[in-house]
């Protein structure tokens, strides 16, 4: 059982430096690295949790609605950083948006880096 909750411990812990890393790592790159590295040892983490029954984890319900809510928050801010670059791209390569006569959407391939000269 103290495993279980060194585990969870772990866990809390990478889930943490997760979002502060997701926060850092859409204002400078140095960061992804680092972040691409926190995920793969919360993946081993959860790999070794996995192992255990779900009777072992009675006793730690705080701290597994603390990890789902952490889960949560991290999922949202990578949606929502993945949203960011999305629109940046889209800026940058701008794809305006026409229908022809049967109402179907055809796009062309105009932007900032694409255009003709």
């Amino acid at each position: 059982m103290e495993n279980v909750n060194n585990l969870l411990d772990k866990l809390i812990g990478k889930l943490k430096e997760e979002k502060d890393l997701l926060i850092k790592s859409i204002q400078d790159a140095r960061y992804v690295e680092e972040l691409v590295k926190v995920i793969e040892e919360k993946r081993d983490i959860l790999s070794q949790l996995s192992k255990y029954n779900r009777e072992d984890f009675k006793g730690f319900e705080d701290k597994l609605r603390e990890i789902e809510t952490l889960g949560r928050s991290n999922l949202t801010l990578a949606a929502n950083n993945a949203q960011f670059i999305d629109e940046i791209f889209s800026v940058l390569f701008e794809e305006p948006q026409k229908y022809d006569q049967s109402g179907n959407i055809s796009q062309e391939q105009k932007g900032l880096f694409n255009k003709k000269i």
